[in-house]
């Protein structure tokens, strides 16, 4: 690969349209700045595919947290890059955090991700081929519009990796309780979380219920939440995700929703478990 390689950029999935659509803008913008070659039209050749997800919470203090995954994909769909990081911006009295996301913002998380992708091709030169980088697994294209996290003092963990277990996912229609699990292990797992069984002393719960809402002009609401429980039974959070799907989308096959859904959401579960400086030794 060369910096001469051209990047698409995707729409940015989970912010509100004029959100996502300065971001994406900005992104363009940055790209050539940094002499990136980016396609305009939809059936323009490019050699890679930028994604992103972004997510926007309500935190205490009146502050918005806006946290974002950027995945760059090749030719074969195949994650070669990943950005992902967390802003701050003073909320005020609103109760919508999408309003804190002003045109500073847009442009501190559209430099940041631009600045990682042009760090990042020199390498990819250097390797001579992008198969030789260290590749992170995609947060396909998914859809949900918020994701807030609720915590709550929780208990410290022994020495050692956590240990969580999840059980089957509820109220999930198609095959979304088996889809939802298996992503959320592998995402937790790349988080550095040991999977384990209730039967392991110290085991954390991943708790995901995910309910259906009343269709109404062909749009149907969703929320999937995922509630984390220390090994003594108390609950520690909660890390909720909320859209509108079209109508019966999630009656059948979830993929990609799945993926991504569960890599948003993975963020805000780990900081809900113990922390490494928060565990205590074994001596």
């Amino acid at each position: 690969m060369s910096r001469s390689a051209q990047f698409a950029v995707a729409p940015v999935i989970g912010p509100p349209e004029s959100v996502s659509s300065d971001l994406r803008n900005q992104l363009i913008a940055d790209l050539e700045r940094r002499n990136i070659r980016v396609a305009k039209a939809p059936d323009e050749k490019a050699e890679y595919t930028l994604r992103g997800y972004v997510v926007s919470s309500i935190e205490k203090g009146n502050k918005s947290k806006i946290s974002y995954i950027w995945d760059v994909t090749d030719a074969n769909s195949k994650a070669v890059h990943r950005v992902s990081g967390e802003e701050s911006a003073p909320s005020g009295k609103s109760k919508d955090p999408w309003n804190a996301v002003s045109p500073n913002v847009v442009q501190t998380i559209a430099g940041k991700t631009v600045n990682s992708i042009s760090g990042w091709m020199p390498g990819a030169m250097v390797a001579g081929t992008a198969n030789n980088m260290v590749q992170q697994a995609s947060a396909s294209a998914g859809s949900y519009a918020q994701q807030t996290a609720n915590t709550v003092t929780g208990s410290i963990a022994a020495a050692g990796p956590v240990r969580a277990m999840v059980p089957a996912v509820t109220g999930a229609p198609g095959d979304g309780s088996t889809a939802l699990r298996t992503a959320i292990q592998r995402e937790l797992t790349r988080s550095g979380v040991a999977l384990s069984d209730s039967r392991v002393p110290g085991t954390y719960t991943v708790e995901g219920r995910v309910v259906m809402g009343s269709a109404d002009s062909g749009k149907q609401p969703i929320s999937i939440d995922w509630t984390v429980v220390d090994p003594n039974g108390k609950k520690l959070g909660t890390v909720s995700q909320k859209n509108q799907v079209p109508q019966g989308s999630l009656d059948g096959a979830w993929g990609q929703t799945a993926d991504a859904a569960a890599a948003a959401a993975a963020q805000g579960i780990v900081k809900l478990l113990p922390q490494p400086n928060q565990r205590t030794s074994s001596n």
